[in-house]
């Protein structure tokens, strides 16, 4: 390949590389300063549109990641009713008035281990009962008001982690049944 006018091939014994175009005082012609404004405006226009949509499909896999786990703890929580009869906070299954649990990995709540207050028990029925996805304990309330009804419910405090007994609208909840 023979160099033409305004070409000139860098490494000329090594003819596959690709041809530098040259200006007429045979420097390489670089980028221009608007060339390089509107490939820095393209990434920032791209970023824009990509970063949200990032952060919002990062807190949906939360939520979802959230219910999993909650799902996951009411079948130990039915599996440990069913053998002691009772609630964590030492209450019968199906009362819904008590007091609610906060953190379910301790011995007093009785799905990690027991401090022997439930007849019955043959656990651990959990290895542990993780933090949600925000770092938060998953709680158990035996008198969940929803619309006016008292249910019985594990949950999450959601993104703000806004709890004990401040109940907002960003908690996941999961409804316990006990039939």
């Amino acid at each position: 390949m023979a160099e033409s006018v305004g070409v000139r091939l860098l490494f000329p014994r090594i003819r596959r590389l690709v041809p530098v175009v040259v200006t007429p005082r045979g420097n390489p012609r670089g980028f221009t300063l608007i060339e390089i404004m509107i490939v820095i405006a393209i990434i920032g226009i791209l970023a824009a549109i990509a970063i949200p949509n990032y952060l919002s499909y990062r807190e949906k896999s939360k939520c979802g990641r959230a219910l999993l786990e909650l799902r996951s703890i009411e079948t130990s929580l039915l599996v440990w009713a069913v053998d002691t009869g009772m609630w964590p906070h030492k209450r019968p299954v199906g009362d819904v008035s008590g007091n609610e649990v906060w953190d379910l990995n301790s011995p007093s709540a009785g799905l990690v281990a027991t401090d022997g207050g439930y007849p019955g028990w043959n656990g651990p029925y959990l290895a542990n009962v993780p933090r949600d996805p925000w770092g938060n304990n998953y709680f158990f309330d035996n008198d969940y008001n929803i619309n006016g009804q008292n249910v019985v419910a594990i949950g999450s405090f959601g993104t703000n982690g806004v709890g004990p007994n401040n109940y907002d609208a960003d908690n996941i909840i999961l409804i316990v049944s006990s039939d």
